[in-house]
């Protein structure tokens, strides 16, 4: 994978830091064209009808994203079911038809059955049968983790598992990629890669794999503009480790986890003792930028990271340089095939991403994170396709929100992590409460 780092974007204003003794640090890296975004602050700007921004959705893709919306409610009290056991029979959520579908191997736990019966009230939910559940999928694809670890450098770029319990499939980075580095290896006398067949076969699993090899390279998403506390998502933030440069990106939600508050962003843009900074440092010509506070804790495996600093109840909503915002109003789950949005420093908002299926990724050294890391796994992202075949993320979108409708405002789903082409990769929700305990601010729920 490669980091979807950037360079930067935005206005810059208190907490500076001297921008002579960095120019000298960012000047040799490859600079994007910074456009100054009008100021913003924590509520809605109305300003002119903007294409990307979610009032101005295909009506479609709206008819059909609204429907799934009604059915919200069914998906979070059948998530919240599985979220209280990890072990049990369950494969994966589908958006089916007009209703929703549970994938489960034998007999449903009691939670779960006890949730299918709330669930059927809010619409038509089907179970089907699955032959192996996520919990044996996941634990199948860990052992093939593990001996490419053991291994060393693979074509292996991910393990993904399929929704309905069928199975686990394994891609191999782009043909023309792994010649690349082949041809690399022999260069420095390095062995040859291990191929996928190989590290598969010697994982000894017991689930059905299929071999595939991908046409684009998964990317990890490093690189709006000008925003202030309490912060936005979908804003640019950049890591600092003293005076070193270490990546930008964008910020996710802001979260709450006990008493506190954060902003919810990509794990490999920083780690400690990283700080955010919010804005472009030297790029702009300016003499200072925002500091939003420091990289509070980051979780590599999930590539998710809080830094603490109060994050609002709000994300940037249309172009790249919009000042208008939308209210999160709610969270919830990841099902196949539903269509999900989200709002990068970068692209602005994307419509129209479908959701596939879940997976692990394996980080490629060609393209290390911001600590210079790699042959590692990122587990359980959720990969999706921008359905009408438009460019699904850029480089700098890292960390940015990917949510759904709620009424006039957006239900957070997670945030993106990697992509390339028409494909986008996000952490889910289910995941971030899992490591931080950490709940999107919301609309009845500011920081």
């Amino acid at each position: 994978m490669d980091p979807l780092f950037s360079t930067p974007r935005g206005l810059m204003r208190k907490g500076s830091i001297t921008m002579a003794a960095v120019a000298l640090l960012v000047i040799s890296m490859t600079v994007s064209n910074p456009i100054a975004a009008a100021s913003v602050g924590n509520s809605s700007v109305p300003e002119v009808s903007d294409p990307q921004a979610t009032e101005n959705l295909d009506v479609t893709m709206l008819a059909t994203m609204r429907r799934q919306e009604k059915l919200e409610p069914a998906l979070q009290a059948l998530g919240d079911a599985q979220l209280g056991d990890l072990q049990s029979g369950f494969a994966g959520f589908a958006f089916e038809g007009e209703g929703l579908t549970v994938y489960w191997k034998g007999d449903l736990a009691p939670a779960m059955a006890g949730a299918l019966e709330r669930a059927r009230g809010f619409g038509p939910v089907t179970v089907r049968t699955a032959a192996f559940s996520e919990a044996e999928l996941k634990g199948a694809a860990r052992k093939i983790a593990a001996v490419m670890k053991a291994r060393g450098a693979t074509d292996i770029q991910s393990i993904t598992f399929n929704p309905d319990g069928s199975g686990l499939e394994v891609s191999r980075e782009p043909a023309d990629h792994v010649a690349e580095l082949a041809n690399a290896r022999a260069a420095k006398g390095k062995p040859e890669l291990i191929r996928a067949e190989q590290i598969v076969a010697e994982a000894r699993i017991s689930v059905p794999v299929r071999l595939s090899t991908a046409t684009d390279r998964i990317a990890l998403m490093v690189t709006r503009g000008d925003d202030f506390a309490a912060w936005n998502g979908g804003s640019r933030w950049e890591a600092w480790r003293g005076l070193d440069f270490r990546g930008a990106c964008t910020t996710g939600f802001g979260v709450h986890a006990g008493s506190r508050s954060f902003v919810l962003s990509a794990g490999h843009c920083a780690s400690p003792p990283d700080y955010a900074f919010q804005g472009y440092s030297s790029y702009t010509g300016t003499s200072k930028f925002e500091n939003m506070g420091p990289v509070f804790d980051d979780d590599w495996r999930s590539d998710l990271l809080l830094i603490d600093a109060p994050g609002w109840y709000k994300i940037f909503d249309g172009s790249p340089t919009t000042s208008v915002t939308k209210k999160v109003n709610s969270w919830g789950y990841w099902a196949k095939d539903q269509l999900v949005c989200h709002s990068g420093m970068i692209s602005g908002t994307i419509w129209g991403l479908k959701q596939v299926k879940s997976g692990n990724y394996n980080v490629s050294c060609s393209n290390p994170d911001s600590d210079g890391d790699c042959n590692y796994v990122i587990e359980g992202l959720i990969e999706t396709t921008q359905i009408d075949g438009a460019t699904a993320v850029r480089s700098g979108d890292s960390g940015s929100p990917v949510f759904t409708l709620d009424g006039s405002g957006v239900r957070a789903k997670g945030i993106v992590s990697a992509g390339s082409g028409t494909k986008m990769y996000f952490q889910d929700w289910a995941d971030v409460i899992r490591v931080f305990g950490a709940y999107p601010n919301t609309s009845s729920t500011t920081s």
